[in-house]
């Protein structure tokens, strides 16, 4: 077990040190759950793993507390195999932009890009229209403008 505590540790303290340049903060792991919790429901939709990895960072975090803080827990067996593999996991997430806040502001781009795209198609259909062009007139109109000037 003492091995297994002693690897997770240093994981955890790789995703820690990680966490403080990705997020420019002086707490790594607490800030990324700290800014977990005050991100909007609304923009959490984006991220179907959102609770989950909110609840498993608090779980390896409380995991990190114990080893550190706790006497005798480097020799019991707090800390899993599931445990290390998820903060490994999640430190690679975080490299190749596929952890909550990534996705999230991804996600929030790519939608007010569309909403551009469809505004600009929405002026251009507007545009076209028959109703807003100023076209030449027809016969029938040139005719009917005609003999309205005779008379005026």
């Amino acid at each position: 077990m003492l091995d297994l505590n002693v690897e997770f540790q240093e994981e955890y303290k790789r995703l820690d040190r990680l966490c403080k340049d990705y997020l420019s903060s002086t707490e790594g792991v607490s800030e990324y759950v700290r800014q977990m919790e005050s991100t909007p429901p609304f923009d959490r939709r984006y991220v179907f793993t959102w609770e989950d990895d909110y609840k498993q960072l608090k779980h390896v975090r409380w995991v990190r507390n114990q080893l550190a803080h706790e006497v005798g827990t480097l020799d019991s067996d707090i800390c899993t195999e599931d445990d290390l593999d998820w903060v490994q996991s999640f430190y690679d997430r975080i490299m190749n932009g596929s952890d909550p806040f990534t996705i999230m502001r991804k996600a929030k781009a790519e939608e007010a890009h569309r909403a551009k795209q469809q505004e600009q198609a929405r002026k251009a259909i507007v545009a076209d229209h028959p109703k807003t062009k100023r076209s030449k007139p027809s016969l029938l109109g040139r005719l009917i403008a005609n003999i309205k000037k005779f008379f005026s």
